[in-house]
């Protein structure tokens, strides 16, 4: 039976890591109605999901590659920069956005707390996962910008258990719009991700900066407001790199699969 297990994985190692990281996540929701911190083990589901999957296909060797993307750090200042700026640059966007719609205020700060610095380091267990396995997998058959609607759906939905559940931050906020968002960071983050050669370090300084940024400048604002003024913001920029990637796949490197990701032209 293990033999069958093993050779199904291999068969289909992408699809068997997706439903892996749903499992491994999902489990932990019905204890988010207790307290929504019991549901921080689910941030690693992705990860412990990539990590059994490079050791299914790559054994050995597949996990120390997997895990030395986290420790990829020499990218260049200016990723760093950007990993970390434009979120924030795109945040206070749609705090003016706000504002020129009528808000009262032009920035509606929020408190942020330890735990939001403590979940800045731990979604590095998503991004080992999404951009660590399956984005270098996906770029393997397919082009950048359909790689990242691909993931960006995968990964919207993996949290929908928390926009229904009641108690969590997230419950009867509009899931269409957080979806949308995803798909626009998971275009931004292919960018991102292709010219710091598959930094899941880089990709975890994008997340973080993503949530605290929102939390500092939008934290006031009423959530649904937030998630749509974000997704026209966000939209923009996503565009804008979609065409920047479209137009540059006829001259980008070949990208590789979970072992590592050359340089790209993109």
């Amino acid at each position: 039976m293990e033999g069958v297990v093993q050779r199904l994985l291999r068969r289909h190692p992408l699809i068997a890591f997706f439903v892996l990281a749903y499992l491994l996540t999902w489990w932990t929701y019905p204890l988010l109605t207790f307290s929504p911190l019991l549901g921080i083990p689910g941030l690693f589901g992705p990860a412990l999901a990539a990590v059994i999957m490079a050791a299914v296909t790559g054994g050995k060797a597949g996990v120390k590659a997997l895990l030395g993307r986290v420790v990829l750090w020499r990218v260049g200042v200016r990723w760093y920069v950007i990993a970390l700026g434009l979120p924030t640059v795109l945040a206070i966007a749609a705090a003016g956005l706000s504002y020129l719609l009528g808000s009262s205020t032009f920035i509606q700060a929020g408190q942020v707390s330890v735990l939001d610095f403590v979940v800045f380091v731990l979604v590095v267990g998503e991004e080992l996962g999404w951009r660590g396995y399956a984005l270098p997998m996906l770029l393997e058959k397919r082009s950048a910008v359909s790689a990242s609607l691909i993931l960006g759906v995968i990964w919207g939905v993996w949290h929908l258990p928390t926009f229904v559940i009641p108690g969590t931050p997230q419950y009867g906020l509009p899931f269409a719009a957080f979806l949308l968002l995803t798909i626009e960071y998971s275009i931004l983050m292919t960018w991102v991700f292709l010219h710091s050669h598959g930094s899941v370090l880089i990709a975890t300084l994008f997340h973080g900066a993503i949530n605290l940024s929102q939390g500092f400048f939008l934290g006031g604002m009423e959530g649904a407001s937030r998630y749509w003024l974000l997704s026209i913001v966000y939209g923009v920029a996503a565009l804008i790199v979609a065409l920047v990637l479209g137009l540059s796949a006829s001259r980008k490197s070949a990208v590789a699969g979970p072992a590592g990701v050359r340089a790209t032209d993109v």
